[in-house]
């Protein structure tokens, strides 16, 4: 019976394969071996999620499984899908694109980070990390020294000013900003003690 369902996915899965002209750097795509794209990339991803992202030049663009563009040639950065969320960016400033190919946060930031528990952790030119959610929603300011650490939406590990506080995924505070450091198991250590938190 395993062998049956073995046979069954590999039949139903697709070849996805990258075909370099053998005159020049440009490279075409194959599916099932057959050519789906002329010879018009300088650069083509891997397959992840149905998605791929491929260069013309300088700039990416994305593309379905069968070649169709979804974005235009818009991003100096481009990555691939992982859970349903890629890093994109121009120049300067990041963002993450979700399936229906949307930017969820503002390109505004240095850094980002994909999602975790539905939280997306930024980074602002100014070294200061925040967070917004998968709906594009700011959960927490980008005001702290450190990336939050998530440990579930209702215990965030963050630092401000050097001390170590905790708040939840509405910036609600858990434990004030007064700890010199927090564990991931509980600890606050403050003034030379540990203290059991949670």
């Amino acid at each position: 019976m395993c062998i049956l369902c073995l046979a069954t996915v590999t039949a139903f899965s697709q070849s996805w394969q990258v075909k370099n002209h053998p005159n020049s750097t440009r490279k075409a795509i194959l599916m099932d071996s057959v050519l789906i794209s002329e010879y018009v990339y300088t650069e083509v991803s891997e397959l992840s999620q149905d998605k791929a992202y491929v260069s013309r030049g300088e700039l990416y663009a994305y593309i379905n499984a069968n070649g169709k563009e979804l974005t235009p040639y818009v991003f100096a950065v481009a990555s691939n899908f992982t859970d349903g969320y890629a890093i994109v960016g121009d120049s300067f400033n990041k963002s993450i694109l979700n399936e229906k190919m949307h930017a969820i946060v503002p390109f505004r930031f240095a850094d980002v980070r994909l999602p975790k528990n539905g939280i997306i952790l930024v980074q602002s030119h100014q070294g200061k990390w925040g967070a917004y959610n998968v709906f594009g929603e700011l959960k927490l300011p980008v005001i702290y020294d450190l990336p939050p650490l998530i440990l579930n939406l209702n215990r965030i590990i963050v630092r401000r000013n050097e001390l170590y506080g905790m708040v939840d995924d509405c910036n609600e505070i858990v434990f004030n900003l007064s700890y010199q450091y927090i564990t991931t198991t509980g600890l606050g250590y403050v003034r030379g003690k540990y203290l059991k938190l949670f």
